[in-house]
């Protein structure tokens, strides 16, 4: 289906020539999405060829360790706004570029070049926060997805709701995972979980909306504290670490400290860097990921990329990562989540390989990203035969 954008006079590219990417940056401090641009950055700066202009609203973006590499396109619109949709584009010279890619489906209209859309996930359609949030969300999925000239959706699952969402089953909406970050597979000169240091399970969460499942991972856990079946498996009831940027707000707030009193044994960290973490990971006998749904969830990658089994719910996006080192709950109740960790515990440990290099790999940044260009050079390639 041909996209609906407006028309730029095309003119073929030389195989010399990398392509001029303009890749909307403005969320990239911004939890998932954020997560996903800047491995996308990452992945593309390693396996070459595309020549990465960012658009950004934020000067700490500029802070990243590739700012020097790409080039810095400064706009004023937010994220989720009519300037962004109607008013952005006219502010942008687009005959410098040869394809717009969108890392979330907030396509702006009147885009007169290629353009690419990410689709993490139907949450704001199947578990909506406000009554309102699924005919918008309906809605501007659609119009993006009709206009774009490739979609990109970052599990199975997110592709078949999409297609089922549109109508479109075409190979418009192509499978890309999303990519586990470089820095974090780097070496660290810190020990993992020792005998000597203090056991705990690590939950990390992007947001804490009622989807994420904090309040019944918090039931869980002190059924599991409280019920004392960890005396049979050691000495010291693993804590519960809560790490990310979902839980950041929590460090400051009135919240926090009921939330410690009513739940022994709970830590909050906030969020962490990449070597935080790579080790608060290697460390933890286990990440629980408590979503009632996932449009993919990279921790879980990233746990079993350094050797730490996950704990989380039968969520269809993480079937389709999980291996037979990982415990899987029966169900979405908090006494299956409670039974997964205790499981999870007593199971015996297994060594690193046993999570097989093919499954690690094809969430590697280059990997990812090899994917991501190929569909770049494929859309580009149709618009150039028109």
């Amino acid at each position: 289906m041909e996209a609906k954008s407006s028309e730029l006079a095309y003119p073929a590219r030389s195989p010399e020539r990398p392509i001029r990417l303009l890749l909307d940056g403005r969320k990239l401090r911004d939890g998932g999405i954020g997560v996903y641009t800047d491995n996308l950055i990452t992945g593309l700066l390693e396996i070459g060829g595309v020549a990465i202009s960012v658009l950004y609203s934020d000067e700490r973006c500029r802070e990243a360790d590739y700012a020097a590499q790409v080039e810095w396109v400064w706009d004023t619109a937010r994220p989720y706004s009519l300037d962004e949709m109607f008013s952005m584009p006219s502010r942008i010279d687009f005959t410098r570029y040869d394809i717009f890619h969108t890392p979330h489906y907030m396509l702006p209209y009147r885009i007169p070049i290629p353009s690419v859309v990410t689709v993490h996930d139907l949450i704001h359609i199947t578990h909506p926060e406000k009554v309102w949030y699924p005919t918008v969300a309906k809605f501007l999925i659609r119009s993006a997805v009709r206009r774009a000239d490739g979609v990109l959706a970052v599990s199975r699952h997110t592709q078949l709701g999409v297609q089922a969402l549109t109508g479109m089953v075409d190979s418009k909406i192509r499978f890309v995972p999303n990519a586990i970050s470089s820095r974090l597979l780097a070496e660290s000169s810190e020990p993992s979980q020792s005998e000597n240091s203090s056991p705990y399970l690590l939950a990390i969460f992007s947001n804490t909306k009622p989807h994420k499942g904090l309040s019944d991972l918090l039931l869980a856990y002190r059924t599991f504290r409280e019920g004392r079946s960890w005396t049979s498996l050691a000495s010291q009831c693993p804590s519960l670490v809560l790490a990310g940027y979902g839980v950041e707000h929590l460090l400051t707030s009135p919240e926090a400290e009921e939330l410690v009193r009513q739940t022994e044994g709970v830590q909050l960290v906030g969020a962490l860097s990449d070597v935080e973490l790579r080790d608060a990971l290697r460390g933890a006998r286990a990440l629980v990921v408590p979503s009632h749904v996932e449009g993919f969830c990279l921790p879980a990658v990233e746990a079993q990329a350094v050797g730490t089994p996950v704990i989380c719910r039968p969520v269809p996006a993480l079937l389709e990562l999980v291996t037979e080192r990982d415990t899987v709950a029966e169900g979405f109740s908090v006494l299956s989540l409670t039974q997964a960790i205790e499981l999870s515990l007593r199971s015996e440990s297994m060594p690193v390989s046993s999570v097989s290099r093919a499954h690690l790999d094809r969430y590697s940044c280059g990997n990812v990203a090899s994917m991501v260009r190929s569909e770049y050079e494929r859309i580009m390639s149709v618009r150039g035969t028109r």
